[in-house]
């Protein structure tokens, strides 16, 4: 970044010459005219693979949102580059659209049957070839960072999020599927162990579902926030109690008549820094326990597929249940999305060790 704020210096003077009748025909022309007017910077994109798969992966990851989104936060961290590529182009009926801006400079068309070819515009030569610069630098890093649960091709990223989704709906019928089959005669010891400790998990959750009711009745009854202190999870949390404590004995002081000025002055500074105290605590001890809810919802959950993973296959086979079926409809979908994915990953593995990005010699 640092040399690209020195070049980005030196390559806005260039940027003041400019007449401001062209920077208006720059907003009311196309976003990216095919004027001569305009420098154009050419990138070639060589695989070492031939089969056109490879080439279509590549330009899936060049078009991707997830490169733009680098290249704009890298532009970002450096004001003087993005002034100097993105500023002829802003106005009042842009603002807020920098990065469809941005994406509208950069163009891939074919070249060859194993390469691509990556046009890089800019309102000048040296916000092109800067932007080139860029493009070379942030994409191969982008290759080099990117992860199985965030591919840069559009294609793979897609099918990733499909198969979340189908992954999450399964996790949901099995928690309907195993209410369904609550009870049944056949269950194994092992499930009705997990169903008394689902059960004692539910006895928590109403238990504080309960003190979390009095707790918003107090709020919306703008009742004494002392009352608080009478709710034993608030009231045994950190230092709720002993601070509570404190406070009724300063309050008890600011009663004494015989307490001269300078006394009584501290005794009230006291009471606002202990009652800062204890609110501090007491909204802790709330947000404590809505934690503690939702991690005894996410252990019941957890707990309710882990019995649906002890219902046999063939009872599965021969259950008229809708759920059920339709378990069966997503779990084959999901392992046909899960393979296709996989066979691409492996394919644009290949791609990512036999590529080369470089700038097309004149």
């Amino acid at each position: 970044m640092d040399e690209i704020e020195e070049r980005s210096k030196s390559s806005l003077l260039v940027l003041t010459n400019q007449s401001i009748e062209t920077s208006k025909e720059s907003v009311e022309e196309p976003l990216v005219p095919t004027s001569t007017t305009w420098a154009e910077i050419l990138l070639t994109l060589e695989s070492g693979i031939a089969e056109p798969y490879a080439l279509l992966l590549h330009e899936e990851a060049l078009e991707s949102a997830g490169l733009i989104n680098t290249l704009y936060t890298d532009l970002e961290k450096s004001p003087v580059a993005k002034e100097l590529i993105l500023s002829p182009f802003t106005s009042e009926l842009l603002d807020g659209n920098e990065r469809q801006i941005l994406s509208s400079l950069i163009s891939i068309r074919p070249r060859s049957k194993n390469s691509l070819e990556v046009i890089c515009k800019g309102h000048s030569n040296r916000s092109a070839d800067l932007l080139s610069e860029m493009m070379i630098r942030t994409y191969n890093q982008l290759i080099q960072s990117e992860t199985i649960e965030s591919p840069l091709p559009l294609s793979l990223s897609e099918k990733f999020k499909k198969h979340q989704e189908l992954q999450s709906q399964m996790e949901e019928l099995k928690v309907k599927i195993q209410e369904e089959t609550e009870g049944s005669p056949e269950e194994s010891v092992e499930v009705m162990a997990i169903r008394s400790e689902i059960m004692q998990v539910e006895d928590e959750v109403n238990l504080h579902k309960n003190h979390l009711v009095k707790i918003e009745e107090i709020h919306q009854d703008k009742l004494d926030p002392m009352e608080y202190l009478h709710i034993p999870p608030i009231r045994d949390f950190g230092q709720v109690s002993q601070l509570g404590n404190i406070l009724e004995q300063l309050k008890s002081m600011r009663l004494d008549q015989t307490l001269n000025k300078f006394t009584r002055d501290e005794v009230e500074k006291n009471i606002l820094a202990t009652s800062q105290d204890l609110e501090k605590q007491v909204v802790s001890a709330i947000d404590h326990l809505k934690k503690t809810v939702s991690e005894l919802l996410l252990r019941k959950k957890d707990l309710q597929k882990t019995i649906f993973d002890h219902i046999s296959d063939a009872k599965l086979a021969l259950s008229q249940s809708g759920n059920i079926r339709r378990f069966k409809q997503i779990k084959i979908l999901a392992s046909n999305l899960h393979k296709d994915y996989e066979d691409e990953t492996l394919k644009w593995i290949a791609c990512k060790s036999s590529y080369t990005l470089y700038r097309t010699p004149e």
